[in-house]
């Protein structure tokens, strides 16, 4: 999978190149060309992970012979009831970090560019994160089937603690650089636009700001929503990122955006706000559930 994501990148890359610019011969097709390269890296990856499963004997056989016929029932309904949370937490995630970017496109272009800017670069760091919390969910899962809970609960709280310590050093670099990383995305010696691009560099930092802390309580959050799915505790969990980002998160973002001088910067410190009450209130339910496992 990691092959077929590099792979479908570069391609994505090379076309965006060839089909924004008109390079080459190419028609200049400008964002419409960056769309047709995502299509087509997409696609590729697709295609591309279904000839290694159908190539791979240990593989093939589910490949080649799946039958629609054959589908378990009480197999079926435990994906689901596992799966439809999972895919739940990530909607009401992905919903705040899309509010985000409607209210910054309230505020006007630029700061909706500076905002594209913060969460492009908070979006690299997180799939470190992310990254991490599905070794969790993998690690835990693999010491619940053992039921040894003890080690589980010592594996977790161990890559809980790896993630900190990355986060942080993400969040240094955040801070140390909140002027210069927004400068690679913007042509600095662009006269005609040249206004915008200060602003837009301006916010940018001011967002980079709040995002430096706003990394650790992302990070955090992701590896526990982890570890809770190793322990196929998925509904508790579903309704605390619901609460986190649209009842906590989501009203915090809208009131400083719209109604104090915070504006781009009030929409950050609501999604600084959700996360952190997410990451908090996930480590509490993996901490009683995990000690309630031991006693037990």
């Amino acid at each position: 999978p990691m092959y077929a994501t590099i792979i479908a990148n570069v391609i994505n890359i090379v076309l965006n190149y060839l089909l924004i610019f008109g390079n080459f011969g190419f028609p200049e097709m400008g964002i419409v060309g960056a769309a047709v390269g995502t299509l087509v890296s997409r696609f590729f990856m697709f295609l591309y992970l279904w000839f290694i499963l159908k190539t791979k004997e240990k593989f093939k056989y589910y490949v080649t012979k799946f039958n629609f016929a054959n589908l378990e029932k009480t197999v079926m309904q435990k994906i689901v009831e596992l799966g439809f949370p999972s895919a739940l937490q990530m909607f009401f995630e992905v919903g705040i970090f899309t509010s985000a970017i409607w209210l910054s496109g309230v505020l006007g272009k630029n700061a909706q560019a500076a905002n594209q800017i913060a969460l492009n670069l908070s979006s690299m760091t997180f799939m470190f994160g992310m990254g991490l919390g599905v070794t969790a969910m993998i690690r835990v899962g693999n010491q619940k089937g053992l039921a040894n809970f003890k080690e589980l609960r010592r594996i977790a709280q161990s890559i809980f603690l790896l993630t900190f310590l990355l986060e942080i050093v993400f969040a240094a670099l955040f801070l140390i650089g909140r002027h210069w990383f927004p400068s690679l995305y913007l042509d600095i010696d662009d006269m005609t636009n040249f206004a915008d691009n200060t602003e837009v560099l301006i916010i940018a930092a001011e967002l980079l700001l709040v995002a430096a802390f706003f990394q650790i309580s992302d990070g955090l959050q992701v590896v526990v929503l982890g570890a809770l799915r190793g322990l196929q505790d998925v509904k508790i969990p579903t309704l605390i990122t619901f609460i986190s980002y649209w009842i906590i998160g989501f009203p915090v973002s809208y009131y400083l955006c719209l109604h104090t001088d915070l504006r781009s910067t009030g929409i950050w410190v609501g999604l600084l706000t959700g996360l952190t009450a997410s990451a908090i209130m996930l480590y509490l339910r993996f901490n009683y559930l995990t000690k309630k496992l031991i006693a037990a």
